[in-house]
């Protein structure tokens, strides 16, 4: 070969993509890993599986549900930050592992504003405030109005981490003093709330939706900036008085940072695609979810404000990392 082959030869490998990245035209061209950090059956699985199975169907090539639990479903997200930037590994990330979790971890698994590619939100879980019946309230003023009264006294059942930052946020922002007992789950929880052991507690809708429908729980406001789909008789924190109060569940779907544009704005595409279809949206009402589409750039933008927000959150209310 001679000297301007050997160049013309150089400048083509230099010019040709590499063969580990994902090409737009051509991806996917075998399946993807979709990293789930919750054990099957859950809620979170079974939503990385419906858009798993919907994106399967768009794309011709699977998409592969692998659940990784571990460290309240960082240890997933850690995978995927750590995994090649090519398109065949994404992560189902939820609320507690990008915005929540992250400050309640002294060991730093992952850096979550800056390890991943957004791709877009996919649900969100709307929480809600509830009361057990022998407490008698009736209204989010009236657990105000008890808790100045009686600073300290009231308590109120934690069933995850989650749902104490939530109390966390409603006693900075309505200005009371309640106590929060720690429980292994909101099932435990809600019994001890219903015996009226305790008065409050936070949880999906979902996980407690039969039991407000028995009347076993009061379901005082919902904890998003609007009511709910799934329960809109339920008024939010912001028209029962309790103003600039927000708390959302969510899931969304991420990339390692460094994935294409193009892969990542293909896959938006087809996510947004996913959550309009009216089985999709079923299916997500069966758990409780209500899609919740975007761009990349909304959720990074979510995320960030989130992640500020919580983290200021647990820096007040003195929770500590573990």
């Amino acid at each position: 070969m001679t000297r301007t082959q050997c160049i013309a030869a150089a400048c083509l490998a230099l010019l040709a993509p590499a063969s580990g990245l994902a090409q737009p035209e051509t991806y996917p061209a075998r399946p993807v890993k979709l990293l789930v950090g919750y054990p099957p059956g859950g809620a979170s699985d079974t939503i990385g599986r419906i858009v798993g199975q919907e994106l399967s169907r768009l794309n011709g090539q699977s998409f592969v549900i692998e659940n990784r639990p571990g460290v309240g479903g960082m240890l997933a997200m850690s995978m995927v930050a750590k995994a090649p930037a090519d398109g065949y590994t994404l992560g189902l990330a939820v609320s507690g592992t990008l915005t929540t979790g992250p400050h309640l971890q002294n060991t730093k698994l992952y850096d979550a504003l800056t390890d991943f590619e957004p791709i877009g939100m996919v649900a969100k879980a709307p929480m809600v405030l509830l009361a057990g019946p022998a407490a008698g309230y009736d209204s989010v003023d009236a657990v105000v109005r008890d808790a100045r009264k009686r600073p300290g006294q009231l308590m109120f059942a934690s069933g995850a981490q989650a749902f104490e930052l939530a109390l966390q946020l409603f006693k900075s922002k309505a200005g009371v003093d309640i106590t929060t007992v720690s429980y292994q789950g909101g099932a435990p929880a809600s019994i001890d709330v219903m015996s009226g052991r305790a008065q409050l507690m936070v949880d999906t809708i979902g996980a407690q939706q039969a039991n407000i429908k028995a009347g076993k729980l009061k379901a005082l406001a919902v904890l998003d900036s609007k009511r709910s789909l799934i329960a809109p008789e339920i008024p939010t924190m912001a028209e029962a008085g309790v103003r600039g109060y927000e708390a959302l569940g969510w899931t969304a779907l991420v990339a390692p940072k460094g994935t294409p544009p193009a892969v990542v704005q293909k896959l938006n595409a087809q996510l947004q695609e996913v959550l309009k279809q009216e089985h999709v949206k079923q299916k997500l009402d069966v758990l409780a979810f209500e899609p919740w589409p975007g761009t990349p750039q909304f959720m990074q933008k979510t995320v960030a404000a989130e992640y500020a927000k919580w983290g200021e959150v647990v820096r007040l209310s003195g929770m500590k990392a573990k």
